[in-house]
């Protein structure tokens, strides 16, 4: 009788404060795929409604209205992305995306930021053209046989090679090795086994911390620790001996995290003070303090997986989206045939081109599910509602994207949307928005 009432409590939280959504945790979910969920539960609730976890009550935003203060008027309240995930001894926990929002993350957020100035891009460009042109050579073979062949295993390996060049400075040329061990534990790291450990760590933090549950399997987050720290010490040494001559200094993440107490004009980089890579404010100046070595391995392998898997899936959405809709593929078409050369700075002004991605991603977001922590009482807008603190807040760019008051025809391909944008601000949230993605 006792645990009756307590769970008719405890799940007619949000109900009993006015929130419309499910009176149970629905298990269900977890057999669905979670944009579809969403999705369909956005047009049923609202874009707002509220939501249960095992071990805590969770509310679904997806008005962008609310999300504008959320994001950026009242960030104060929501400087986290999620704190009820036990991580276990794994390093991703130090990773600028895991980290709660207070002064050790703005410490090294503020490190970080310069290394993704415009000149410090374009001196990675070096490593995108190799392996550009490694891809195209080898599309070009099969062009002539006339085989078909899976483009997204190819795109995968493209954009492996990529990433890792960016990341690591390492050329891998995955498709001739697949078995090269940056290969194996990064498939080992994307699709881990799951296990109790994950379940628990997810569900019950609490008690996964308590009996030190590891959520991930160690072997690949150790591989990447101790890949980074012999390039670490590597650089540190050779570096000694190029800190005169720009042309031999190394351009990928790594090196750029080891550069992080020095400006762009210290190291030779053609930065422009106008131009912004991040949407913030650009700067030039010398950040305050230095990563430590665990936090290089972290932010490092962080960029690394992260960019590879959002990357390569939006390169094959892209082909797929073009590939169905021949009249934008020919639009694409003429308008990268008359650009000439394809320079980033090129590249920058093709806005046919760019209207093709955002639309991609618009479609299909590289997230499926954006998160934020309130960490205080918070008043929802004029909604009503009022948010306790340590409710989690979940957002769905895909059920955002595809609500037809923002978007109308909101399923159609259409890239003429972004060309002159008129749509609200945070109705297009592929990577989330303010001072923290």
């Amino acid at each position: 009788m006792i645990a009756s009432k307590y769970l008719r409590h405890r799940y007619t939280y949000w109900s009993r404060h006015g929130v419309p959504g499910k009176n149970y945790f629905d298990i269900t979910q977890i057999s669905k795929y979670t944009h579809k969920y969403d999705h369909d539960n956005t047009n049923k609730y609202g874009r707002v409604y509220g939501m249960y976890t095992i071990s805590g009550n969770t509310i679904m935003i997806n008005d962008p209205e609310l999300l504008r203060d959320i994001f950026i008027k009242d960030f104060h309240a929501f400087p986290d992305h999620i704190n009820n995930i036990h991580f276990g001894s794994s390093h991703l926990s130090k990773g600028l995306f895991f980290l709660k929002g207070d002064d050790n993350w703005k410490r090294i957020r503020n490190i970080i930021t310069p290394a993704f100035t415009s000149g410090k891009l374009r001196a990675m460009m070096g490593h995108i053209s190799d392996a550009s042109d490694r891809f195209v050579n080898m599309l070009v073979k099969y062009e002539r046989t006339g085989k078909s062949i899976d483009m997204q295993k190819y795109l995968r390996a493209f954009t492996l090679d990529v990433t890792c060049a960016c990341a690591y400075g390492i050329e891998l040329n995955s498709i001739d090795n697949p078995d090269h061990p940056m290969c194996v534990n990064v498939r080992k790291v994307l699709d881990p086994p799951l296990s109790v450990g994950t379940l628990l760590s997810v569900f019950f933090p609490g008690l996964a911390r308590l009996l030190k549950c590891e959520p991930f399997p160690l072997k690949p987050f150790d591989y990447f620790r101790d890949v980074t720290e012999k390039i670490l010490t590597e650089r540190k040494m050779h570096n000694k001996y190029v800190d005169n001559d720009k042309t031999k200094r190394r351009t990928d993440f790594i090196q750029l995290m080891i550069d992080s107490e020095k400006s762009d004009i210290d190291l030779g980089y053609d930065s422009h003070p106008d131009e912004s890579t991040t949407g913030q404010t650009p700067t030039t100046k010398i950040p305050v303090g230095k990563l430590t070595t665990d936090e290089i391995v972290a932010q490092s392998t962080q960029f690394f997986i992260a960019g590879f898997d959002t990357s390569s899936a939006a390169l094959s959405n892209t082909i797929y989206y073009l590939s169905q809709n021949k009249e934008c593929q020919q639009k694409l078409y003429e308008e990268l045939d008359g650009c000439g050369d394809l320079s980033d700075e090129s590249v920058m002004q093709l806005k046919y081109l760019n209207g093709v991605v955002n639309e991609t991603l618009r479609l299909t977001p590289s997230i499926v599910r954006l998160f934020r922590t309130c960490v205080k009482d918070y008043k929802l807008g004029h909604t009503g509602i009022t948010l306790p603190a340590d409710t989690d807040v979940l957002i769905s760019p895909y059920a955002i994207h595809r609500d037809p008051e923002y978007w109308p025809n909101p399923d159609a391909f259409i890239p003429e949307r972004f060309i002159e944008p008129k749509h609200h601000p945070y109705a297009y949230v592929t990577f989330g928005g303010g001072p923290r993605l």
